[in-house]
């Protein structure tokens, strides 16, 4: 009889136990899920980021100078670099990337030639033949923007509403050369 009287008072201890932790279980999955979203769309945004700023091209922009002109120089801005800088980081996303949470500003593309002068050397000393190299450069500047919106009501109790993560994009890079022997 004492068993039974035990067993009885012992009747609603897991639902008191369950009704305790529960919530504190749903937090952390909540957590760890959100911040999970929020570590996948930085790292989509930062290798996009990293593929479009070397796979831009000066046709992309509409530039095609054929080295002939030294110096030669070509400025890009706003639409016409930042469309195609877009395009670019839409091929490279992954699952899960909105394009249309990117914002391209301050976009612009300084195009210029420059040119070197030196001497290839023959058979002889005598042979010697003046080269000339022209090589085109870009530089390419811009501030690409991306917004990132929580999934869960936790995360935006964490992180706000959104949370931006902004990148200067700031390379030079060869985009085409030249070499011509007299």
């Amino acid at each position: 009889m004492k068993w039974f009287l035990a067993l009885k008072q012992d009747k609603g201890q897991g639902m008191v136990e369950f009704a305790l932790v529960f919530p504190i279980f749903i937090t952390i999955i909540l957590f760890i899920i959100e911040a999970g979203w929020m570590t996948y769309q930085q790292t989509v945004f930062d290798q996009s980021y990293q593929y479009s700023s070397w796979t831009i091209q000066a046709s992309d922009l509409g530039d095609s100078d054929p080295l002939e002109s030294c110096p030669a120089s070509a400025v890009y801005n706003g639409s016409t670099v930042s469309d195609p800088l877009v395009e670019r980081i839409k091929e490279a996303s992954f699952w899960g990337f909105i394009p249309e949470n990117l914002t391209v500003s301050n976009a612009q593309a300084v195009m210029y030639n420059e040119e070197e002068t030196f001497l290839v050397p023959g058979r002889t000393s005598a042979d010697t033949v003046t080269a000339t190299s022209r090589t085109r450069y870009m530089d390419l500047d811009a501030t690409l923007s991306y917004d990132i919106y929580p999934l869960t009501f936790l995360g935006r109790q964490v992180f706000g509403s959104r949370v931006t993560k902004e990148k200067k994009l700031s390379c030079s890079r060869i985009v085409a050369t030249q070499h011509r022997s007299e």
